[in-house]
């Protein structure tokens, strides 16, 4: 048994994947937390690791991340987006890859959850020893917590000034572009009040 673990450990065998499920829930309307998220290159702004993320069209992004010493990059593909509601995707890397989906749901008219469901996918040495010691599901709740404060410190401050993509992507294919959105979609994040 423990060669078995050795051997997955250090290259030998395919890992298996970790299933990280995360939620934080937000004091903002859906709407907002969801335009918010979208804003993906945004994400070094209040996210430790992330160092930059390049979107080069609407369903594909290039990521780099600080991981002590080194850095890591990586590209993600929407699969589905659904505004105000879901986002799924793919991603692929030299160093490992993980694919996910995070979801909003409505708690209250001021109170979003996001839920986030990821399968990692360790390649190499450190990223195994990594997943032993499960530094990344630490590190998802970390990133949460700084989005959940990003949001509620600066985005409601200039609700009116967040947009986000409100456009639908099904099979990684843009079905509906955010100019097509319904009318009710296209309205102001935050109630008048």
């Amino acid at each position: 048994m423990l060669k078995e673990t050795l051997k997955r450990i250090f290259g030998g065998g395919k890992a298996k994947p970790t299933n990280i499920v995360e939620y934080v829930d937000v004091g903002a309307p859906r709407r907002l937390v969801y335009d918010q998220f979208t804003r993906f290159q945004e994400f070094p702004s209040f996210m430790k690791k992330v160092q930059s993320v390049d979107q080069v069209a609407d369903e594909r992004l290039h990521w780099k991340a600080k991981i002590f010493w080194s850095a890591r990059t990586w590209e993600s593909t929407i699969v589905e987006q659904v505004p105000d509601r879901h986002i799924t995707w793919r991603s692929k890397g030299p160093k490992g890859h993980v694919n996910g989906t995070v979801s909003f749901h409505e708690l209250t008219p001021d109170l979003t959850r996001v839920l986030l469901n990821l399968e990692y996918h360790p390649k190499g040495l450190f990223e195994r020893t990594g997943n032993l010691w499960r530094a990344q599901g630490r590190r998802v709740r970390l990133e949460l917590k700084h989005f959940r404060r990003h949001v509620m410190t600066r985005s409601l401050l200039k609700a009116d000034e967040i947009e986000g993509w409100r456009g639908e992507i099904r099979d990684s294919e843009v079905v509906r572009a955010p100019d097509e959105a319904p009318a009710r979609e296209r309205t102001s994040s935050v109630p008048a009040g």
